[in-house]
């Protein structure tokens, strides 16, 4: 990426933001927050605890499938889980509702037709009793991009750049409606971001450089909305740049297996949930 293009993407980035989170600050959290009551996750399947193998054996029963947000819970033994997260959500899909996948979820939407509206429902029926809300969702909005990248051949590290502008204007709207909702609901929840990390370090070239600019929108959305920011990145891709991130990265997700998948493993889940343990 030129620094001509990076500093155009942070501009945009800083102005999508302000536009955004315009906003009153939320109250101020809890003394202890994330520590007792109840623990609400949403976002997509790593919320979910997504795991290849289980999916290739056809089993979808949630209680085989074990995330960040049930290791984190067992750290906290004071809170009780609700999790929602739902494996192929996007940032609109958990807005409006569409998520694909076809089983069960570890806990169901309800009446609701999408995980921000269980959660808002969740939290209208619980007030004062939820302490902290996870939230891990945006992959998938920029899986699609790459996607489409790298269908269309040519060079895909330009066409990712070039994409890149639309994906996060799309992640900072709709982060900004996810948080403006929870927190009018949850003032003294504590709310925790996840950024991203790149399982595709290795596959695709200079794409850690283009995830720091998709990152720091992640952060700057925390820091305007006062959420926490949990660091998948560095839970995942430890040493990130170095000759040892492939093997972390093999360790930490199933890219190296025969099901060359993105997913964490279960070191990789337990990162994440180290992450959110320090981001608390």
């Amino acid at each position: 990426m030129t620094l001509t293009r990076a500093r155009r993407i942070t501009v945009l980035v800083a102005v999508l933001v302000a536009a955004v989170t315009a906003r009153p600050a939320a109250s101020a959290a809890t003394d202890e927050p994330g520590r007792s009551g109840y623990f609400l996750s949403l976002g997509d399947s790593l919320a979910f605890g997504y795991q290849p193998d289980l999916v290739a054996a056809g089993d979808f029963d949630p209680a085989d499938y074990r995330s960040y947000a049930e290791d984190f819970a067992g750290m906290r033994t004071g809170l009780t889980l609700v999790n929602y997260g739902c494996p192929g959500e996007t940032t609109s899909t958990l807005i409006n509702g569409g998520c694909p996948w076809p089983g069960p979820l570890h806990d169901p939407l309800g009446s609701a037709t999408s995980q921000l509206g269980a959660a808002q429902a969740f939290l209208a029926t619980h007030p004062g009793q939820v302490s902290l809300i996870s939230i891990d969702v945006g992959s998938n909005d920029l899986l699609a991009l790459v996607g489409n990248c790298q269908a269309q051949g040519g060079d895909v590290q330009s066409c990712l750049q070039a994409g890149l502008p639309a994906t996060l204007g799309t992640l900072v709207h709709n982060y900004g409606m996810i948080l403006t909702s929870l927190q009018a609901l949850a003032p003294d929840a504590q709310v925790v971001v996840f950024d991203f990390y790149n399982p595709l370090a290795e596959v695709l070239p200079g794409s850690d450089t283009l995830l720091a600019v998709v990152n720091q929108t992640l952060a700057g959305i925390a820091t305007a909305f006062h959420a926490g920011l949990a660091d998948a990145f560095t839970a995942i891709n430890l040493f990130a740049g170095s000759p040892a991130e492939p093997a972390l990265i093999c360790a930490r997700t199933w890219e190296c297996t025969s099901f060359r998948n993105i997913h964490p493993t279960d070191i990789g889940y337990r990162a994440m949930a180290v992450a959110l343990l320090q981001a608390t």
